[in-house]
């Protein structure tokens, strides 16, 4: 249930990302909506009891991460009134043992930090560090660079005929596979599951053509691959892409709805791989 759950989530967000203003009308209305495509019925009692085992678990998980931040946050300001006091004695080897804590403390927090920014599946960044991390306050890119739109091409067929394990596996597959081929070039970038099945890639490269045909490129290798499973099941699927270039102050919105327009328009050049 909590994989139906995201994947309504993800497309009602979708849906409602190009609005300025979103209401609780609108969004319960779309959720219904996306809901009722993939015969989900919410007035279920039992759809009601799964939705709240999964807040439970969510809410759990926020605690939990409260805790340790509010624990770290101690930690460090205890460190902080020792080194002052490490400092103005001169005492040399509490500053290093304070130096191997502070290390602690960042590591820490850095961990911390991947239970709110990296997707729990890919270990890719996900929506939140987008919204969060990825851009300015305005909604805005504080650089600029290009944005890769990427599209799992065919997925709900994946997902019904061989079931979201598989499915999960080719999120996977395919997150792993451009970041290698991305790296192997020597480009820049991020990459984040920004849906169920999409992914939003934000490349410091300033020659789109290039980065195009490289893609391109990539998706042909990819499409003649061949995926196999542990049950040893094999088939093939692959992906769309849509890219435009950005500048400094842009709106991401904006750019980003560019990048899935032109995704749009491939799509039907390359639906149909399975």
């Amino acid at each position: 249930m909590k994989t139906k759950l995201k994947k309504i989530t993800d497309k009602t967000v979708q849906d409602l990302l190009q609005n300025e203003i979103i209401l609780p009308s609108s969004y319960f209305e779309s959720f219904d909506k996306n809901a009722k495509d993939i015969k989900v019925d919410i007035s279920d009692n039992d759809f009601e009891k799964e939705v709240s085992d999964v807040l439970v678990e969510e809410l759990k998980l926020i605690n939990d991460y409260m805790k340790k931040t509010i624990a770290n946050i101690d930690n460090l300001s205890k460190a902080t009134k020792e080194a002052q006091v490490a400092i103005q004695q001169k005492d040399e080897s509490k500053l290093n043992t304070i130096n191997t804590s502070l290390n602690d403390i960042r590591d820490e927090l850095e961990s911390l930090k991947g239970l709110v920014y990296l997707d729990s599946l890919t270990k890719v960044y996900n929506r939140k560090w987008v919204y969060n991390q990825a851009i300015e306050d305005d909604g805005t890119f504080g650089y600029k660079g290009i944005l890769l739109f990427v599209d799992i091409a065919d997925f709900n067929y994946i997902v019904d005929k061989y079931g979201n394990l598989i499915a999960d596996n080719v999120i996977i597959y395919i997150s792993k596979f451009l970041s290698q081929k991305l790296k192997k070039e020597g480009i820049a970038f991020e990459i984040a599951r920004y849906s169920n099945d999409q992914f939003v890639l934000l490349i410091k490269h300033d020659n789109i053509e290039e980065l195009n045909s490289l893609i391109s490129n990539v998706r042909l290798e990819f499409s003649n691959s061949t995926l196999k499973s542990k049950s040893g099941l094999t088939f093939k699927t692959n992906f769309t892409f849509g890219a435009t270039k950005f500048n400094e102050g842009e709106d991401f919105q904006r750019a980003l709805e560019t990048a899935a327009s032109i995704e749009d328009v491939d799509l039907d050049n390359i639906k149909g791989t399975k």
